[in-house]
């Protein structure tokens, strides 16, 4: 049983507040509704024909009552044993009837045909609404401080576990069949737990790439400075030292740039930039690149198109998506840029195709992951280009995707909006 909290009794005493205000307005309303105009008058020459017949006998009662003006429907009467009437009025139907012992020793009944006003001995009967009334209204008010405060209370607790590492807590299950904005409310704190986990998961995952990644060459760094110190003369060891540091910078850069894209990017600088001009220019530099290799980089552009954006973070992502094109096509082929305006949209769309092997249909999503890499291409970068890219997109408000040809080879779209 949970035990009540504080938001239990302050809603109980605002429930039970309410509606005992209510029930008490109600029942004055009633009671004073029942009283009729003559009942306190009635309830005075009552006691004083019973005072009268009480100390001075049969004849005082009776000129009391031969003298009192009653209205139409009221009616005073005083009876013997036998039944007769011996002062008053007749009273065939009694709403309230008494025995007096008069002076004289004589048992009487003092009838009329309406109850007094007021009674003392009506106290009690008087009294029982308004209990049975209080208690209702504790049931109620609750009743329904449960059901408001119960729920929250199991929020509270999954949301403590979720906070001390528990992601598997589920509220929801905890709401029965209740449907309301509570249980979205819970349905919402699932997803947060689920997604928490999902990150605590990648960003393990991450720490695990990176220890292997930084692993790699540390060893081998190592592995040549032993080999040096034994043999001095071998410079092809501080040649290897030389590469290996190199290949560590150009992994730190890399996680620094994902670390600051993942981090805070509202703290990114931008400005107005024609992304077609900067397309030249990657294209340019990757032509070097790609004569090495025997292949070409053609670019097919539209007008200049300016955006509100990250010059930087923009030349990163088109320069690791088309040096990824470059690496992968096949010797003596063309990698192919195109950028098309879409003027219903207002934004860009770039496709860069390569005419190499492809991807394997169910890793062209988890390619722009972090060390995202394929079984043949342990030794080929860092596994980071094409996720840099896809969290610099994702910045601009635009999308990123990848699809094979039927032809053979990867095309990697990015749309970009003309303002983030």
């Amino acid at each position: 049983m949970m035990k009540p909290s504080r938001l239990f009794w302050k809603l109980f005493l605002a429930f039970w507040l309410a509606t005992s205000l209510t029930f008490l307005v109600g029942l004055g309303v009633l009671v004073l509704g029942s009283f009729k105009p003559g009942d306190p008058h009635l309830e005075t020459i009552l006691a004083s024909e019973e005072q009268l017949l009480r100390q001075f006998g049969v004849e005082a009662g009776q000129q009391l009552l031969a003298v009192w003006e009653h209205p139409g429907d009221q009616a005073i009467g005083v009876y013997d044993k036998a039944g007769q009437l011996i002062a008053g009025a007749p009273v065939p139907q009694p709403a309230y009837e008494r025995a007096i012992i008069s002076k004289d020793g004589m048992t009487l009944w003092l009838r009329s045909t309406h109850p007094p006003g007021r009674e003392g001995g009506d106290g009690p009967a008087r009294s029982t609404p308004l209990i049975i009334g209080t208690l209702m209204s504790a049931l109620f008010s609750g009743y329904m401080a449960y059901y408001l405060a119960w729920p929250l209370a199991n929020l509270r607790r999954a949301m403590s576990e979720v906070a001390q590492g528990r992601f598997e807590t589920r509220v929801k299950p905890m709401m029965g069949g209740r449907r309301d904005e509570i249980v979205d409310l819970a349905e919402d704190c699932d997803r947060m737990a689920n997604q928490l986990k999902l990150l605590v998961q990648a960003q393990q995952d991450l720490l695990h790439d990176i220890s292997h990644e930084l692993r790699s060459p540390l060893t081998r760094m190592q592995a040549a400075i032993g080999l040096l110190r034994q043999e001095p003369a071998r410079l092809e060891m501080v040649e290897r030292i030389d590469r290996e540091s190199v290949r560590m910078d150009t992994l730190i850069e890399a996680l620094l740039t994902l670390a600051r894209l993942q981090g805070r990017p509202e703290s990114i600088e931008r400005e107005p930039i024609d992304i077609v001009e900067l397309l030249s220019v990657i294209v340019e530099d990757a032509q070097f690149e790609a004569g090495m290799k025997g292949c070409r980089v053609s670019l097919q552009a539209s007008p200049a198109f300016i955006s509100h954006a990250s010059g930087e973070l923009l030349y990163r992502c088109f320069e690791n998506v088309i040096r990824n094109a470059v690496r992968h096509t096949r010797p003596d082929t063309t990698v192919m840029v195109v950028a098309e305006v879409n003027g219903a949209a207002d934004g860009l769309t770039v496709q860069i195709s390569d005419q190499g092997p492809g991807v394997e249909h169910s890793r062209l999503q988890s390619i722009f992951n972090p060390f995202e890499r394929g079984l043949n291409e342990a030794s080929a970068g860092f596994g980071l280009g094409l996720a840099i890219a896809s969290r610099a997109v994702e910045i601009h408000g635009g999308t990123i995707l990848a699809r094979n040809e039927p032809s053979g080879g990867l095309t990697v779209e990015i749309s970009l909006p003309r303002r983030a």
